[in-house]
């Protein structure tokens, strides 16, 4: 037997007529008694019987049509779930990312997603760049957004935006009234610094050391989160990315655009040995989009305004 023979089947079980069943399925009335002829061969049963000009199921025939529906039921709903792959509504996606850009941005843009395509499943996990890079390479998970580019074979790394770095200053600072921040105007500041392990905290010393300008680096933040507690409390002030500023917009300090420019790359790590996968391809997408809009809204004229 095959599909043709069944649909024709289903076909007449639906219509009562064989007449109706084919221009159900666009074909004659003979092709339709020709299929249904050769399902019960298949079958080793009659499938209808004659009364008169109509046709009536057999009793068997309606047993058989009951499991044909919950059959063509499964078979219809692999079609959806195959449509919705193709247009990548579909799915579950596991995706890491470094705890500042976890906390607001991806959780937003993630929801934006699943808003658009709704038969979508995520999974989100806040995990340190080194942790993060580890955890893609084993395909713990299978994407992961991190400050750092991959340093693993298993891995492969591409650039997704560059962002531009922000100094935070308390209110009562003297400095906090200026809408632009230069290197030289911290010289001497007690400076609230990110922690060794963190690789922002290279770039920022960088540009102090090129600009020769000396601070007092009395304490060390594990993360920019605490640094922005640190500067709340008249600690010092410090330089940081734009997300945690994005993520610290509370009023408790003022944040000003810096000068010489530091930037802070964002880097998608996935697993070399992945398949290809249509809602991963279409999320990425998104998520570039998203990242590239949050970027331009940060552009160094509206930093004030934050």
């Amino acid at each position: 037997m095959n599909v043709r023979q069944i649909e024709a089947f289903q076909a007449v079980m639906a219509t009562g007529s064989v007449t109706r069943a084919g221009e159900r399925m666009s074909i004659s009335q003979p092709a339709v008694s020709q299929l249904i002829a050769q399902f019960e061969r298949d079958c080793g049963f009659r499938l209808f019987e004659r009364q008169g000009s109509k046709i009536a199921p057999t009793r068997e025939a309606e047993a058989l049509y009951n499991e044909v529906q919950r059959m063509f039921i499964g078979v219809g709903q692999i079609a959806r779930v195959a449509a919705a792959l193709r247009e990548q509504s579909w799915g579950a996606l596991s995706l890491a990312a470094f705890p500042a850009i976890a906390r607001k941005i991806v959780p937003r843009i993630v929801w934006a997603f699943c808003l658009a395509h709704p038969e979508t499943r995520f999974r989100l996990e806040s995990m340190r760049s080194r942790s993060l890079i580890d955890a893609v390479a084993a395909q713990h998970v299978d994407i992961g957004l991190s400050f750092l580019p991959g340093d693993r074979t298993e891995v492969e790394s591409t650039h997704l935006q560059r962002l531009r770095g922000l100094c935070i200053l308390p209110h009562s600072h003297r400095l906090a009234g200026q809408e632009v921040i230069q290197a030289h105007d911290l010289a001497g500041e007690d400076f609230v610094s990110l922690g060794p392990q963190d690789h922002s905290r290279l770039i920022i010393d960088r540009v102090f050391d090129e600009a020769k300008v000396q601070r007092r680096s009395r304490i060390e933040a594990g993360q920019s989160e605490t640094a922005f507690s640190f500067v709340a409390a008249n600690a010092g002030v410090a330089v940081v990315d734009p997300i945690s500023a994005h993520n610290n917009e509370d009023h408790t300090v003022a944040i000003r655009r810096f000068e010489p420019p530091v930037y802070f790359d964002i880097w998608l790590i996935r697993p070399k040995a992945s398949r290809p996968f249509n809602l991963v391809e279409g999320f990425v997408a998104f998520l570039r989009e998203q990242l590239a809009e949050f970027a331009a809204d940060m552009e160094p004229g509206d930093n004030a305004k934050l």
